[in-house]
């Protein structure tokens, strides 16, 4: 299927924006790549920089050969040939050897089927490399909302500033924060297992967020819960872990109550909460159960190996 939409790779080589590579470095590279396309041996090919694709491959995101899948991919290379070239630059610590700026399911499926693939080789530094990277993606199958935010961690992790990440994403300030959310709180191998689920935007994984900053599920059981549904389809899995922790939410809270003396009435479950009745025991308590705590708990360090 053509692409409704030229990326920026594209447009130079259809003729369009001939003048910015003159005042962007990243177009002078990628117009230059146009003329550069050689068939490289997989094998010579080593990972670069921060991965913007969930890989399909990896997470069991959604078994069928849907359009946008992997195995959709290497099947239409496998009959086709490959049609749109990998970006590389040289390695700057093996000779003879390359990093692949962007294009890993190309890279990928080229190994698979046993074939050369079809490269640009430029040079470039890192920040270059990185803003070809953002320019590619911007004009391929969009990432999903959660692809993003693992994207703009991987970024961020280099020592980009959160205004270099958002110029590589085009994205505004809030949705960087929005990211940081998610990625701080969604465990990554909960995410991993979840998948890209391109249909699932910042709701449904703010919401995620929100379930594990406020304590009401934990990695074990999220990881335990996903492995039970495999068969279903990355968003699906997503709505399936958020239902969950609704019902989870709604249950109601274990609470114990006891009355060891007269008007006295302790709660425990979620703390302790103790409730004395208006007298003089209360009024003797609320003078001195200050130093009735200090005795109860240097009676509990003695006794117990746990500092509370």
């Amino acid at each position: 299927m053509a692409r409704k939409t030229l990326n920026a790779y594209a447009a130079i080589e259809a003729g369009q924006g001939a003048d910015i590579g003159q005042h962007i470095p990243v177009m002078r590279t990628l117009q230059k790549s146009l003329r550069a396309i050689e068939e490289i041996d997989p094998d010579l090919i080593d990972d670069w920089g921060p991965i913007d694709r969930l890989d399909e491959g990896v997470t069991a995101v959604t078994p069928e050969e849907t359009e946008n899948s992997f195995e959709h991919l290497r099947s239409l290379i496998r009959e086709h040939g490959q049609q749109v070239p990998v970006l590389l630059r040289p390695s700057k610590s093996n000779i003879g050897r390359f990093e692949i700026i962007f294009g890993r399911r190309r890279l990928r499926a080229c190994r698979d089927l046993g074939i050369r693939v079809k490269a640009n080789i430029q040079e470039m530094d890192d920040d270059t490399a990185l803003m070809a990277k953002g320019l590619e993606n911007a004009g391929r199958r969009g990432l999903s909302f959660y692809e993003k935010a693992r994207f703009a961690e991987e970024i961020a992790e280099q020592d980009y500033t959160a205004a270099q990440v958002g110029s590589v994403l085009g994205v505004d300030r809030t949705a960087i924060q929005h990211f940081r959310r998610v990625t701080k709180a969604v465990p990554r191998g909960v995410g991993a297992m979840i998948g890209a689920a391109p249909g699932s935007g910042r709701p449904k994984w703010i919401k995620l967020a929100e379930a594990f900053e406020k304590g009401q599920v934990t990695t074990e059981h999220a990881l335990v819960q996903l492995n039970q549904m495999a068969d279903l389809t990355s968003d699906q899995r997503l709505d399936a872990l958020l239902k969950d922790i609704a019902k989870r939410g709604a249950a109601p809270r274990v609470s114990n109550e006891r009355s060891p003396l007269k008007g006295v009435t302790i709660k425990s479950g979620q703390g302790i909460s103790v409730s004395v009745k208006k007298g003089a025991f209360a009024d003797w308590l609320d003078k001195n159960l200050d130093e009735v705590l200090r005795k109860a708990h240097q009676e509990f360090k003695a006794t117990s190996k746990t500092e509370d």
